[in-house]
């Protein structure tokens, strides 16, 4: 082989290599922990036996004061509005109170949040589920609770309250309305919303 050769299959193996960088698809992001108004989500949980990533976290203010920050997880680290709410896998939201709240509260903005991105036929459809998760929440919600809404496509979504199981709700459409509070076209919190899918 001739040197001029030589640096020609060099230089078309380098061009290779690098094309096959920068063409070959973004599947993720490598998780890290989070800190968010002083409190630390960590780089990954394990939930049902499972290791799911940290997507992003948010703050939840109303009328400039902080209520709670969320730390969202995911088998599949992807930042995408529509993969959050639709994806069929194991997955978590998990609110830290940075204030009490009653539970009158928590059970309005459930309602709302679902009016503002759910239609009226799945607010129908999963109306008996969102009754039961109401009842769920205790009359006093107290400053650095955390509630998980923890998501298996074979068990549903169960929900907790500093880690003491509360109720499961069976079903995906269940789980996909409930994302969609913090998640759909009309989110409760639009920084919030932000915050977790910049990561």
């Amino acid at each position: 082989m001739t040197r001029t050769t030589g640096h020609l299959a060099a230089f078309a193996a380098t061009f290779a290599i690098a094309a096959a960088t920068v063409l070959a698809p973004t599947t993720g992001h490598a998780a890290a922990a989070k800190k968010i108004a002083g409190y630390t989500f960590p780089a990954t949980i394990t939930e049902g036996g499972q290791t799911l990533e940290l997507v992003g976290v948010g703050l939840r203010s109303k009328w400039f004061v902080k209520v709670y920050v969320i730390g969202v997880y995911q088998k599949t680290n992807k930042r995408s509005a529509s993969h959050l709410i639709n994806s069929n896998e194991p997955k978590v939201l998990w609110l830290h109170m940075l204030r009490g709240i009653s539970g009158d509260k928590m059970r309005d903005a459930i309602d709302d949040g679902l009016k503002a991105n759910a239609s009226d036929a799945v607010r129908k459809r999963i109306s008996a589920q969102v009754d039961k998760l109401k009842r769920a929440f205790p009359p006093k919600i107290p400053n650095k609770a955390d509630i998980r809404f923890s998501y298996s496509p074979n068990k549903g979504t169960s929900l907790s309250l500093n880690k003491r199981s509360k109720a499961t709700f069976k079903g995906r459409g269940f789980m996909s309305a409930m994302w969609s509070i913090w998640f759909g076209r009309k989110p409760a919190d639009k920084d919030l919303k932000r915050g977790v899918l910049k990561g």
